[in-house]
């Protein structure tokens, strides 16, 4: 645990010492007052075991989330906090009072933006239902968490321990159940697509829950089974294909967050269902024009009545979309001498995909084994979260101290794992991208597309580039962490181990509780040391993917119209929380959308202007501007990861 960490928990006891007192002092105690101290208890444990994510805009982005499906619940009295968690393990969790945590784990699963808001609903129904406490009455957590609240001394590594079990509480079948319906029914009232839900349930069957890595491991074991999940939520009035009613109110979001592709596959549908339906008609009018089809969107506003259609059907007549105004005989010679570039860029990605490939094989089996062993801790551990044994305070301090020493040792091996994973689908990122890049290049030699393409493709090339240099690099690093992960987690299985023998005894004098003691210490060490080494890795990996993601949104915004400009424009401003007149500046000054969203992201994070990450103004690949500033690049990654596939599902459109 950092210093920083331990200063926080301790200070935050106090607080919470002093609030138990006054609660007390009191003539009762209500409920929620109850709820408010061991949420806090709750907040200060777990932030104590795992840092909390700084950087602003994540902050910003995961609040926004939290408090719009919050507006739509039937309990808004208590005050929500919502924290992403530097962790690789995949999980979320909601802590009493409010206190709701994702993992950056699973933001780097997620997909979409629709898949974090039904998970982030999901977490604010338990809130809402009070579903924690009643699952921290069920664990051997509550009596430390009830002498903690009392006033109690505890050490910061017990208040760590504390944290680091209430990751991996369980819920009972029913509370998540009700869960699920919350997730879907609140992000569809928030205006977004609850089949988000589905679609991240179904991933967890068909692909996470065949091959269940490690970092998985804590999720599955405190959910109930996918399928059940996947079959009641398809039930739901929300998922109806039927109900004119909800297609059109989740075509209605996307058409707001600049996705008129996407909305029209709703409205649509609606229209089937509810061809009278004025609303439908009028929206798919506005989804069609701002696509620029000019006559389908005249088409569908004639079949609206009301003022509002009647107002555009005016503003549209005689009005086309302006064709793409070509490239120029210097842009296309500029192609033209990029496609030649482009041969030497593409002899270094095969070899470099060749080269993960090859590490991927040698390491799968080691890491693999690894995996198999973190799986056995993971389901020892949450087992003996769930002990009904009463054991003594001392056997009970001693077991929370050997908790946080085992999680820091999986923790090593959930980064191990990711890092193996990123340079395997990085690698191939990039070679499709590089492939995109050709074709993209030759339609510029071709004189199709946009003048600005041209600079866009330039830098798409440079980052591709970058990104082979710098998997090698992780490759590099990679292979020395192996044998120190090993090491920590064979610690954690001796850890493990005692602490069930200890529990099982319940004698603070047996020599065992000793043993437990020096193994804890040392495991948390050599987890230590063995997390410094894998990090060094996971930064490569990080850049690697930084330089793929800006690549992309470059590719993406090529060959692109006005009116898809403007949507481009919208996503852009929608996931980095600008005003679209910043991104329009920002493109203005050099590059395309990947060095826009990038600067703009890498800007937020440290609070200064996008223009000291533009390649054209600093001559530097925006990605490593942002890591060698100290920007946040793991959450840019995030959600450039959602803009590029919003882009792409409106370029498919």
């Amino acid at each position: 645990m950092t210093r920083r960490r331990a200063g926080v928990a301790l200070k935050l006891m106090a607080a919470l010492a002093a609030a138990v007192g006054l609660m007390l002092a009191g003539t009762g105690c209500r409920e929620d007052d109850v709820e408010e101290v061991l949420g806090q208890a709750s907040a200060a444990s777990i932030e104590s075991a795992y840092d909390v994510d700084g950087d602003p805009l994540m902050n910003e982005w995961i609040t926004h989330v939290g408090n719009s499906v919050v507006s739509h619940t039937r309990r808004q009295s208590i005050p929500y906090e919502f924290k992403v968690i530097e962790t690789d393990m995949v999980n979320a969790f909601a802590a009493p009072y409010g206190h709701i945590y994702v993992t950056q784990g699973f933001l780097d699963f997620a997909e979409t933006e629709h898949e974090v808001w039904v998970v982030m609903a999901h977490e604010v129904g338990h809130v809402v239902a009070r579903d924690s406490i009643h699952s921290l009455k069920r664990s051997l957590l509550w009596g430390l968490l009830v002498q903690l609240i009392g006033g109690e001394s505890r050490t910061a590594g017990d208040i760590a321990g504390i944290g680091l079990g209430l990751l991996s509480l369980r819920y009972s079948r029913v509370d998540e159940y009700e869960a699920d319906d919350a997730g879907t029914m609140l992000a569809y009232r928030a205006g977004y697509d609850p089949h988000g839900g589905l679609t991240f349930f179904d991933r967890l069957m068909t692909d996470i829950e065949k091959r269940r890595p490690a970092s998985w491991e804590v999720y599955f074991m405190t959910h109930p089974p996918t399928e059940r999940r996947i079959q009641r939520q398809r039930e739901r009035a929300e998922l109806d294909d039927t109900n004119a009613e909800a297609l059109v109110q989740i075509g209605r979001g996307y058409l707001l967050r600049g996705q008129p592709g996407r909305a029209t596959d709703y409205l649509l549908k609606a229209t089937e269902v509810a061809p009278d339906s004025a609303t439908a008609q009028s929206l798919l009018g506005d989804a069609y024009a701002a696509r620029g089809e000019m006559s389908l969107a005249r088409t569908h506003y004639g079949k609206a009545d009301g003022d509002y259609a009647e107002r555009r059907l005016a503003a549209l007549a005689g009005v086309e979309a302006p064709a793409l105004p070509g490239i120029g005989a210097t842009g296309q010679a500029a192609a033209g001498e990029l496609l030649a570039r482009a041969g030497e860029v593409a002899a270094l990605v095969g070899q470099t995909r060749a080269n993960t490939r090859a590490y991927s094989q040698k390491t799968g089996e080691q890491v693999a084994q690894m995996v198999a062993d973190v799986k056995r801790i993971n389901e020892r551990l949450v087992d003996l979260a769930d002990t009904e044994a009463h054991v003594s305070d001392a056997v009970e301090q001693l077991v929370v101290r050997g908790n946080s020493a085992v999680s820091r040792a999986v923790e090593s091996v959930y980064v191990l794992e990711s890092v193996n994973q990123d340079l395997e689908q990085v690698g191939g990122e990039v070679e499709t991208l590089l492939a995109q890049c050709e074709t993209a290049l030759r339609a510029a030699q071709a004189g199709e597309g946009n003048p600005e393409d041209v600079p866009a493709l330039r830098e798409a090339l440079t980052e591709l580039r970058r990104a082979t240099g710098t998997l090698d690099l992780a490759m590099a690093e990679a292979p020395t962490t192996i044998e120190q992960v090993r090491s920590a987690q064979s610690a954690a299985g001796d850890v493990t181990n005692l602490m069930e023998l200890v529990v099982r005894r319940d004698d603070p004098n047996s020599p065992l509780t000793s043993q437990l003691r020096v193994a804890s210490t040392h495991t948390q060490q050599v987890a230590i040391d063995a997390l410094h080494a894998v990090t060094r890795a996971e930064r490569q990996s990080i850049k690697a993917r930084g330089h793929a993601l800006v690549a992309r949104l470059n590719l993406l915004g090529t060959a692109a119209t006005p009116q898809m400009q403007a949507l481009y424009d919208r996503q852009v401003a929608h996931f980095l929380l600008v005003p679209e007149a910043a991104v329009r500046a920002v493109r203005a000054a050099g590059g395309g959308y990947g060095e826009a969203a990038m600067s703009i992201a890498a800007a937020r994070s440290l609070g200064t202007d996008p223009g000291h990450f533009l390649p054209t103004v600093a001559n530097v690949s925006p990605v490593g501007a942002a890591m060698e500033q100290g920007a946040a690049v793991t959450s840019a990654n995030v959600l450039l990861k959602f803009l590029a596939g919003a882009m792409a599902a409106e370029r498919e459109g």
